[in-house]
């Protein structure tokens, strides 16, 4: 992680003029209060493709943060302190209101699953490995902008689901080659606590269990959320965007539904993924398993509501 910080200290000192013969003058006269201005940025956020570090200028001064211009004594007339309204001066935020300005920005990502990951959902882990840096850049830049109050419902799922993605991708490159991601953590990877959003660390169950289910409660997550196995739903080759995302959930949903590798629908009997039985409870909010099944299946066949469900076996090897 780059850290960066830049302070800028501004101090005007006001400098009596002439002799004491010459300005004989009482010492409240004399007297004339000049405090600094200090302005300091200290941050740790890391410059990343399309994002660049944080500089507001403003034409306003404010009473807060304004850069005070002091003149100097005329002789034998108290000093005054004049303040420019639209003079120009540089104002630097603090971290916590860097972080305010900043929104997330998803365009690493974007492209590194563009290069790595095919239309078929395949991942090139060697690939992505080469770009680690990339990778640890765009994950950076994730932590330092973590959703806040005032960003729409799609903004803040779309940043979870590309974190929680690109942090299962960092956890499989950073240990390639591997065969299954059920090899790392002693068997349990989900709840290795890697993931960092806003300085708080969350494992990848944490994520998907604690924030995705039950904050937005929308059953196509479990197309998105990749968890680098086979059976898993395939890898969208982009990132997830805000002003997309509702249109690139019902496509993975359609893809998932229709591969018959992964899901086999007919009339009066499903040999659906295990997900379905998991997470079963997300699906009862919309109408059950059938329903949403029947709502994506191309071939548009009639489900019986009463349809026969089983359960394929998970494959967990890796989806390269």
């Amino acid at each position: 992680m780059v850290k960066f910080g830049l302070g800028i200290t501004f101090s005007i000192l006001l400098m009596a003029c002439g002799s004491n013969a010459e300005n004989n003058v009482s010492d409240n006269e004399k007297t004339v209060n000049t405090t600094p201005v200090e302005v300091v940025m200290e941050s740790e956020i890391v410059p990343a493709k399309g994002i660049t570090e944080t500089i507001i200028i403003a034409e306003e001064a404010v009473e807060t943060s304004a850069v005070k211009v002091i003149a100097a004594a005329p002789k034998k007339e108290e000093a005054k302190a004049v303040v420019s309204e639209k003079e120009v001066v540089i104002v630097t935020a603090k971290k916590q209101n860097v972080e305010a300005i900043v929104n997330a920005s998803h365009d690493i990502w974007n492209t590194l699953t563009q290069l790595n990951v095919t239309s078929t959902g395949k991942v090139n882990y060697k690939g992505m490995k080469a770009e680690l840096s990339q990778l640890t850049l765009y994950l950076s830049h994730l932590n330092n902008t973590p959703p806040k109050a005032d960003w729409s419902k799609n903004e803040k799922l779309a940043y979870w689901i590309n974190l929680y993605n690109a942090s299962t991708v960092y956890l499989i490159a950073s240990n390639y080659p591997t065969a299954s991601i059920t090899k790392l953590n002693g068997g349990k990877p989900w709840d290795k606590k890697f993931v960092k959003s806003g300085g708080k660390v969350y494992s990848l169950n944490q994520i998907e269990n604690e924030i995705v289910r039950p904050r937005f409660k929308d059953p196509r997550i479990h197309a998105a959320l990749n968890c680098a196995a086979v059976s898993c739903p395939k890898m969208l080759n982009a990132a997830f965007l805000p002003a997309k995302l509702s249109a690139q959930l019902d496509q993975q949903c359609y893809a998932w539904i229709n591969d018959t590798g992964r899901n086999e629908v007919g009339p009066n009997k499903l040999v659906i993924s295990q997900i379905f039985d998991w997470y079963k409870v997300d699906f009862a909010a919309g109408g059950g398993v059938i329903k949403f099944v029947g709502k994506y299946n191309r071939t548009k066949i009639m489900l019986n509501p009463k349809a026969i469900i089983s359960y394929k076996e998970y494959n967990w090897d890796l989806n390269d």
